[in-house]
């Protein structure tokens, strides 16, 4: 397919040229529109082609993983969870992820990207509920390889952090990552890697008991009645957003169901063609 193709060089091109956050946010708002409920059912005018729109978002992904002409967005993104975030660039993240949830691994990614591992955490149990296709596994283990990245260094230092209070969700996005993939080079990979934080973690707690205290404790660790309400707005809007996710993707999952019915030589009747009615249409071919 053209997209494929080409896809990657034409929305690079249109980054340098426009403002790649005006640009992709303009991108998802279409696509976004044209995942409506509106219009979906078969043969109506508005009818969606739900493999295009989760190729595109698939896409669109990869080049705001990799590309130095979104480097702009990814630091906004990257932000857009810091308790200090400005507004906009919390909704930019909103804005992008109604739309990246036609895509489970895309939507998870830029939750990874996006430090919003309370979010991420989540979307690993609603992957048991996704269909695991040979591509969707193929975006797994590339996600695996771009973890490796430069773009991912600030999420692997986190993983030294244990005594953030992002770490068990981090640690949960990961492992639950690891879960999915099949023994493969992508498997020993990520398992390496967080070998590697949990030899790490059990040698500093080691350590720490045999001196009496504990690692990165501090007496001012109480959180405060600002910080548990900033923490219940996030969890409310995470909720919002995996609502979000669960909804597209049913609509993804009846879409398919619509295709396998077409193929099927079990034709179900339409609404309102009776017996009867398809008894006298047969009488009137055989006059």
């Amino acid at each position: 397919p053209l997209l494929e193709r080409r896809g990657s060089l034409v929305i690079r091109q249109l980054c340098v040229l426009l403002h790649a956050n005006s640009l992709y946010l303009s991108l998802a708002a279409v696509l976004e529109e044209g995942g409506g409920a509106e219009g979906e059912e078969e043969g109506g005018p508005g009818t969606m082609d739900f493999e295009f729109v989760s190729m595109m978002v698939q896409t669109l992904n990869l080049i705001l993983l990799t590309a130095p002409e979104l480097s702009e967005l990814r630091a906004i993104l990257k932000g857009s969870f810091a308790p200090d975030a400005p507004a906009d660039t919390r909704q930019t993240f909103k804005r992008l992820f109604s739309s990246w949830c036609h895509n489970p691994v895309a939507t998870f990614s830029l939750c990874l990207l996006s430090q919003a591992y309370q979010a991420s955490a989540l979307l690993i149990d609603q992957f048991a509920a996704v269909e695991v296709t040979v591509s969707f596994l193929m975006q797994i283990d590339k996600l695996v390889q771009l973890l490796e990245s430069p773009v991912f260094v600030l999420l692997r230092l986190q993983l030294l952090d244990s005594a953030a209070p992002f770490q068990p969700a981090l640690l949960k996005s990961l492992y639950g990552l690891l879960m999915l993939l099949p023994q493969s080079t992508a498997y020993h990979t990520l398992s390496s890697r967080l070998s590697t934080v949990s030899t790490h973690n059990h040698t500093l707690y080691a350590s720490s008991a045999a001196a009496g205290r504990l690692p990165f404790s501090s007496s001012s660790s109480s959180s405060s009645s600002s910080s548990k309400t900033q923490a219940k707005k996030e969890a409310e809007e995470i909720s919002s957003l995996l609502r979000t996710f669960e909804s597209v993707q049913a609509r993804h999952t009846q879409a398919r169901r619509r295709e396998l019915q077409k193929k099927s030589l079990l034709v179900t009747p339409r609404e309102g063609e009776g017996g009867g009615g398809g008894g006298g249409g047969g009488a009137g071919r055989a006059e």
